[in-house]
């Protein structure tokens, strides 16, 4: 019984060793791996630092190309949803 169990680690041994031994010639000679890989969708480039606005309404920070912008009492104003906004204007004007 332990004969056969030692044949069975044995084999799986040697199995991960061909297997480290073919991926590192597909790596050396540049063959592309079709396994895994080739289902992932590719990485996206990662994005440089943006600048970050804070909402006047919750006090949150947005990216300044995700934020929606208003002008509230002649100024230029960043929010993080369609909500506050809506909720700032409505707060001004009801101050009016």
């Amino acid at each position: 019984m332990i004969r056969i169990v030692l044949y069975f680690v044995y084999g799986l041994v040697v199995l991960m060793l061909v297997r480290m031994v073919m991926r590192s010639l597909g790596r050396l000679f540049g063959v592309a791996s079709q396994g895994r890989k080739a289902a992932r969708p590719p990485r996206q480039e990662r994005r440089l630092a943006e600048d970050l606005v804070r909402d006047p309404v919750c006090q949150t920070y947005v990216p300044r190309s995700r934020a929606l912008t208003a002008t509230v009492e002649g100024h230029q104003e960043f929010f993080c949803s369609e909500e506050c906004r809506e909720r700032a204007r409505a707060t001004v004007a009801s101050a009016s």
